[in-house]
């Protein structure tokens, strides 16, 4: 049996007092944001940017090659989920040269896991905080036991791999082998999506 009672838990007052700092912060980040919004509003709508979210949206959807690394990159952030099996299947139905659509969707889902990996990172110091931290410890040497292969499936099949990549960030887990075995599991992914295109058609 292991023996954790070295590491000093937090009271739940001091959670009480970490979680109404955090809602506060957040509070006054959503106050920032609408008054930038505020202020540049006629520059965030001039036609240049207008223009520029046209074609974002023209290629997205068209499933075009650049369509899909903005699908990967988007839809890889663990808060906004997005089918992007789907839609690189789509992306290789409609003729787009499938070695660079595979190349582009999964640029941008990396990308994407590297955000979600650096915002678990940051709030990791919150997150310790609220819940136990022998669990938290104890989760850690799990992940380090067993991480990769958990990486690989889950980035393999169609599972919330963006939100394992946030809670390893708050684990702190080693972001190259994370990003390798990310890449492994998604190329896969995209490998099986591809054969049973060319089996179907």
């Amino acid at each position: 049996m292991e023996r954790l009672s070295f590491i000093q838990e937090a009271s739940n007052k001091h959670k009480l007092k970490i979680l109404l700092t955090f809602f506060i912060i957040l509070l006054i980040l959503i106050s920032i944001i609408v008054a930038i919004f505020a202020t540049f509003k006629e520059l965030i709508l001039n036609p240049y940017v207008n223009s520029f979210r046209s074609a974002v949206k023209y290629e997205i959807e068209n499933f075009s090659p650049t369509g899909l690394f903005y699908i990967g990159l988007f839809g890889g952030l663990f808060f906004v989920p997005l089918p992007q099996e789907l839609f690189f299947y789509y992306g290789i139905v409609k003729q787009n040269p499938i070695i660079w659509s595979l190349i582009m969707v999964n640029a941008g889902y990396l990308i994407a896991q590297f955000i979600n990996y650096y915002f678990g990172k940051l709030l990791s110091g919150f997150f310790i905080h609220l819940v136990s931290k022998k669990r938290v410890y104890k989760m850690r040497r799990v992940i380090n036991k067993y991480g990769t292969r958990g990486i690989v499936i889950f980035n393999l099949l169609p599972l919330p791999s963006p939100l394992l990549t946030f809670a390893l960030g708050l684990a702190k887990y080693n972001l190259w082998r994370l990003i390798f075995y990310t890449a492994l599991g998604s190329f896969m992914k995209c490998g099986v999506i591809i054969l049973f295109f060319f089996v179907t058609n």
